[in-house]
């Protein structure tokens, strides 16, 4: 073989060396790119979310007694009655329109705040929930909720005595999405059921109340509703969110806008 053709076919192999390597180098270039593109369910092309979204878990669970008040033998078994299930009737509020809070509240418990609702059930929380009916909650934070993404304030319950049967909470934003959730885990309860009962602790609820610790989740500030169901009668509750003054302590008190 002479030296030229030699020479020539060093050259083509280098030439054709190199291309690959560039080619191989786009290609890892391109699958490194934040928002790479990948083929979508119905064969088109799906945008993929940055490693760095993850997204906010939704309520979920609740539907057991157990959600509420733990083990037997202390809980019954199961859950609310299917009769309880009702549809929800909260109102829907276009964007805009101003949140018709339920009516300032009364004591209905010896030893309680002002709570709000038309009974049987009452809703308390802290500063003047009972008065406004505006509720400040704190946001997701390491310290709350064991770091959970959803935020959250205070939330008890009063059962009044003439009523000693089961009852569904659930609820939800009135102006879209949001979530309403219930507890103090990482992940929102979607509704809390409560056992039926006379109250228990002789002295520690004063003329027959049943009286009910919890708390609200939520993500963001808005106009909220809670339907409350018992096998006699079935309520709505409305509320404001706002965040709280120190929006990672609990404060009672809004934050300036």
């Amino acid at each position: 073989m002479g030296s030229g053709t030699g020479h020539s076919q060093l050259r083509v192999r280098g030439i054709q060396a190199a291309a690959a390597l560039a080619l191989m180098l786009a290609l890892v270039g391109a699958g490194c790119q934040t928002g790479a593109r990948s083929p979508g369910p119905g064969g088109g092309v799906a945008t993929l979310a940055p490693a760095s979204v993850v997204p906010v878990p939704a309520p979920t669970g609740g539907g057991t007694y157990s959600a509420f008040c733990g083990a037997p033998p202390g809980c019954p078994g199961g859950g609310v009655p299917a009769a309880l299930r009702r549809p929800m009737h909260l109102p829907h509020l276009a964007a805009g329109t101003r949140c018709p809070v339920s009516a300032a509240g009364r004591m209905v418990a010896r030893n309680e705040g002002k709570a709000i609702g038309p009974g049987p059930i009452y809703a308390l929380s802290l500063g003047l929930f009972g008065h406004t009916a505006v509720m400040p909650f704190v946001l997701p934070s390491p310290a709350l909720f064991g770091g959970s993404a959803w935020g959250g304030q205070v939330l008890k319950w009063a059962g009044a005595p003439s009523y000693h049967g089961p009852v569904l909470i659930r609820g939800g934003k009135l102006t879209g999405r949001g979530g309403l959730g219930f507890g103090a885990g990482p992940v929102p309860l979607a509704e809390m059921d409560v056992p039926p009962g006379p109250p228990g602790g002789v002295g520690l609820n004063p003329g027959g109340w049943r009286l009910w610790p919890g708390y609200a989740r939520l993500r963001s500030p808005g106009c909220y509703g809670l339907q409350v169901d018992g096998t006699t009668f079935s309520e709505v509750i409305i509320f404001r969110a706002c965040l709280s003054s120190n929006p990672l302590r609990q404060t009672g008190r809004c934050r300036s806008p």
